[in-house]
């Protein structure tokens, strides 16, 4: 990551971010072009990975694409305007989760695999398990996305450094005046003198 003071790595902060956001885009191989798809999703940490849940219908392009391929870009993000009043001399902010990882197909027969799936991506989604949905899963297939922790980057325009500063601020601004001092500073070795 070019910028990092804009870095993320505190899987807690992470956590929190995913935790207000509900669409990724997953971006596959195709030729002559990426194929990206926004989804739904449920994810949850096991040791050192990050896992991503999505369902979809058992036949169509991304699951042909998937086969062929499973290796896959995620990216989580969430944005805000403070166009009208700054915030701490910004103008906007923005939340982003970007991970690379394998998509893997979940056994249907493996009924707890499947189940738990299904219970991660209904609990993110503020859902719970209703009639009628057990037999709905017939018409799914459910994947997983596992992404290694050295490849999960969270992001941020004003970086929050706990749980408690990830949502996003909504008051008036703060008068702090507008700065372009952060984006100078990114380009200093490239200005002409």
């Amino acid at each position: 990551m070019r910028q990092k003071m804009r870095e993320i790595k505190e899987r807690t902060i992470i956590s929190a971010m995913l935790d207000r956001m509900d669409t990724m885009h997953v971006a596959m191989h195709d030729d002559p072009f990426p194929y990206v798809v926004p989804l739904n999703f449920g994810y949850e940490w096991q040791d050192n990975e990050l896992v991503f849940f999505f369902h979809c219908a058992r036949e169509g392009l991304k699951l042909d694409l998937l086969r062929q391929n499973p290796h896959v870009c995620v990216n989580v993000s969430a944005f805000i305007s403070y166009a009208s009043s700054s915030w701490r001399g910004h103008l906007h902010d923005y939340r982003s989760v970007t991970a690379y990882g394998m998509a893997t197909e979940i056994d249907r027969t493996d009924r707890t695999a499947f189940l738990h799936a299904h219970e991660c991506l209904l609990s993110h989604n503020h859902r719970k398990m209703m009639s009628g949905d057990e037999a709905a899963m017939q018409y799914i297939t459910l994947w997983e996305i596992r992404c290694s922790a050295e490849q999960v980057f969270g992001k941020a325009e004003i970086v929050p450094h706990s749980v408690e500063e990830v949502p996003f601020y909504t008051g008036l601004g703060d008068g702090t005046p507008v700065s372009d001092a952060h984006i100078q500073g990114m380009h200093k070795d490239t200005v002409q003198e």
